[in-house]
């Protein structure tokens, strides 16, 4: 009983050791998948951080890049080429110095924008959408084509990409550029990928064993590669048990792909020979140190990669804090484009475009209410001649102060814009005429006040022009354009007051425009003719001279008077074809007079002409050389304004026009700046009286001592007078009396066709008298 009792006693320890040894073995192995599993979690864990780093690392890349490509489209390099390009204006005259300011701003931006010590982009390209290259850092080479094809058709305006070159894959960005809110060119840019993967292997070396690509669809970028050897770089087999992760970099078309090799086995798993040995009963102990020593050595390794990744968190967060402040800066950047988007840079005024939306937003609340407001404009007078004379420093101050001044006067929910250059537009609410009429002349009273630049102390005027809704039009073009009318017709009216519109200015407009129209066509279709009126010796009362006068009779206007479309010829620039034709013409018919009566011609010249002195001096010389008139028969004259704002061209026209031997006249003068300087500077030999001294020259004493003064004078200075709108006789001997050379006037004889005047010519040598010849 006591051997079973033994026995028993054996087969249960046997049972009950076999039994503690399987359960040793499975806590064991327990232990060992257990911390398998941790470890694995734990590497995943770490390299999902590194991987999501470097995704939000490239995402902010992108971000930057694309605000600064957007920052360069709408540069005002980028802003004022489109301008001139828009203007029409030449490659010659503006276009081509902005297109070279353009280019510099991209080299330079390519030039100076690096990542640490590397630059950003490789080439920056602006094209047009018909592919031509407008500007770039690498305009020889050939452009990618099917990027215009997209953008053209797409409605987004930036698009990132990867794109296949003979050197590679590279990287790309496409940008829309707009001007006046169109679209008119983009941005071709190319990212130095050096750059990119640089940010991507900041954290990578040869023992990391990993493995990275950047990809767009099936196109990809090659970053890092210390997972295979080139020879198995092709093979996707040997990546299959790799860790993988698959991350898109947002708000782009890229996905970030790795791969990173597991931990050994033999690190994470219970082998067979382990588990052979914790088998053999004999050293159970001694491979459960082993085991406990290695785990703990694992958890050692755990703990520091869990610091690292804190740490990597800690780098993170602080990363992601500057970027929220540079948002933060973004957004205050946006903010003050938006403000100089609808404000005037110098003024702080509106500018055009939301002065236009605003008054657009008060013509729907006057339809809606049925009231009425007033669209002023106003225009600062003779501001060109202080910008020029002062320069551009001195303007904008004057600006400045008159959008000052004008604001002082109105009502805070009144609109005042600066509509550019020294014009203003006035919006007012709720006002009728009475108002308006108050209001306008508190303007007017606001310039009375002299500016102050520099010590220097001027005045300045201006003039506005009032329109009212809905009298005066029903939309915004309609308002400002008879408001615009107005203020031209205070111009005209000599400034420095403001009127309402009303439709005979239209008509005016109308006309003005028309004869504008006409005027072009009037000189190919034979209307524009040359008159002819005799100057008169008072000694001998002979034909000496003839003024030629240009004459307009249009088939729809009749008889358009010189006063009309002199003005209209200046100001469109069609007065030197003009004057080209009237010197030519004067010239060819006074050499055919010379065989009759050797006698002078008189040719006015305006004083726009002479805005181009080389090209009249080559009139005058081309219209003597064909005619074949002597240059002393030529006589020029220039009014006295002309001479108050001469340049030095000016001066060494007149000269060269003496030395050729021409004769030089002042004509209507008294009625300009006299001054005895001008008579002592230049090179004149005759001046003309104006007629409007000899009216009432009989009855006012004060003309005639005027007159008698010009005289004496001129007899002084050597010079030869003639008195202009002669109309009786008795002023025709008192002028005489007065010692007076010549006379012209209706007393002698109207202009008249080149037919007539030759007629008085021959008359005069057959001894018929010529003291009146009426040719009314």
């Amino acid at each position: 009983m006591s051997k079973k009792r033994q026995k028993l006693s054996s087969s249960n320890l046997i049972i009950l050791a076999a039994v503690l040894l399987a359960t040793y073995l499975i806590l064991i192995l327990a232990v060992t998948n257990l911390g398998q599993t941790r470890l694995i979690e734990s590497q995943q864990r770490e390299l999902n951080l590194k991987v999501q780093s470097y995704a939000t690392m490239l995402e902010y890349f992108f971000y930057v890049t694309d605000d600064e490509i957007a920052n360069l489209s709408r540069s005002k390099s980028m802003q004022t080429y489109f301008a001139n390009l828009a203007s029409g204006m030449s490659m010659q005259y503006g276009l081509g110095a902005s297109l070279y300011k353009l280019d510099k701003d991209l080299t330079e931006m390519v030039n100076h924008t690096d990542v640490h010590g590397s630059a950003v982009y490789q080439r920056i390209n602006l094209l047009g959408f018909d592919g031509r290259v407008i500007a770039g850092t690498d305009d020889k080479k050939e452009m990618d084509v099917n990027s215009h094809d997209y953008l053209a058709t797409d409605d987004r305006d930036f698009m990132l990409r990867a794109v296949h070159q003979d050197d590679g894959m590279h990287i790309e960005m496409v940008k829309k550029v707009y001007y006046s809110g169109k679209a008119v060119a983009y941005l071709i840019v190319d990212i130095n990928k050096e750059v990119i993967i640089k940010q991507l292997t900041t954290q990578e070396h040869e023992g990391s064993r990993s493995r990275i690509e950047l990809v767009e669809g099936n196109k990809g970028i090659f970053v890092w590669d210390s997972l295979l050897t080139t020879a198995e770089s092709h093979s996707q087999k040997l990546l299959t048990n790799k860790i993988y992760f698959e991350t898109p970099i947002a708000n782009t078309p890229f996905q970030l792909k790795s791969w990173f090799e597991p931990l050994n086995e033999k690190d994470i798993i219970t082998s067979g020979w382990f588990i052979a040995g914790i088998s053999f009963l004999a050293v159970p102990v001694f491979f459960g140190l082993i085991y406990t020593f290695r785990v703990n050595n694992t958890n050692i390794i755990l703990r520091t990669k869990v610091y690292e990744s804190n740490k990597k968190k800690k780098i993170l967060f602080q990363q992601n804090k500057r970027l929220v402040k540079e948002i933060e800066k973004r957004k205050e950047s946006e903010q003050k484009l938006a403000y100089q988007a609808t404000h005037d840079a110098l003024t702080g005024l509106p500018n055009r475009k939301y002065g236009y939306e605003q008054l657009e937003d008060l013509l729907y609340r006057a339809k809606v209410r049925n009231t009425q407001f007033l669209v002023m404009f106003i225009d600062l007078d003779n501001f060109k001649h202080i910008n020029d004379s002062l320069g551009h420093l001195a303007g904008d101050y004057i600006l400045k102060q008159s959008s000052l001044r004008l604001q002082s006067a109105i009502r805070e929910k009144d609109i005042l814009v600066r509509l550019g250059g020294d014009e203003f537009l006035l919006v007012i609410d709720d006002a009728d005429v009475d108002k308006a009429t108050e209001l306008a002349a508190t303007l007017l009273a606001l310039f009375e006040k002299p500016f102050i630049w520099s010590g220097r102390e001027f005045f300045m005027s201006s003039s506005i022009g009032i329109s009212v809704y809905p009298e005066d039009g029903h939309n915004i073009q309609q308002l400002l354009a008879t408001a615009d009318t107005a203020m031209y017709r205070v111009k005209q009216d000599g400034r420095n007051a403001f009127h309402f519109y009303h439709e005979a200015m239209n008509t005016d407009l109308q006309r003005k425009l028309d004869l504008d129209g006409r005027l072009r066509q009037a000189l190919g279709k034979g209307e524009l003719v040359i008159f002819y009126q005799p100057i008169i010796d008072l000694q001998t009362h002979n034909i000496v001279a003839a003024e030629a006068l240009l004459r307009w009779q249009d088939k729809k206007y009749g008889s358009v008077s010189p006063d009309e479309f002199i003005p209209l010829a200046e100001q469109n620039g069609f007065i030197h074809k003009l004057g080209d034709f009237v010197i030519k013409q004067a010239c060819q018919q006074a050499a055919q007079w010379q065989s009759i009566q050797p006698l002078q011609i008189a040719v006015n010249f305006s004083s726009v002409q002479f805005r181009y002195c080389e090209q009249i001096c080559h009139q005058i010389e081309r219209a003597l050389a064909i005619s074949g008139l002597p240059a002393d028969k030529l006589e020029i004259e220039v009014t006295e304004s002309l001479l108050f704002d001469h340049s030095k061209a000016v001066v060494a026209l007149l000269e060269k026009l003496q030395a050729l031997g021409t004769q030089l006249t002042i004509d209507d003068f008294g009625t300009g700046y006299s001054a005895l300087s001008y008579l002592q500077k230049f090179p004149f030999h005759r001046l003309k009286i104006d007629k409007s001294f000899l009216q009432n020259l009989d009855t006012n004493a004060a003309n005639r001592e005027l007159v008698n003064a010009i005289v004496a004078m001129a007899q002084a200075l050597k010079l030869t007078v003639v008195a202009e709108g002669i109309e009786s006789q008795w002023q025709a001997e008192h002028l005489q009396k007065m010692g007076c050379d010549f006379g012209q006037g209706y007393y002698f004889s109207r202009p008249v066709p080149a037919e007539e005047f030759e007629q008085l010519l021959l008359n005069m040598n057959t001894a018929e008298p010529v003291s009146v010849i009426d040719q009314a």
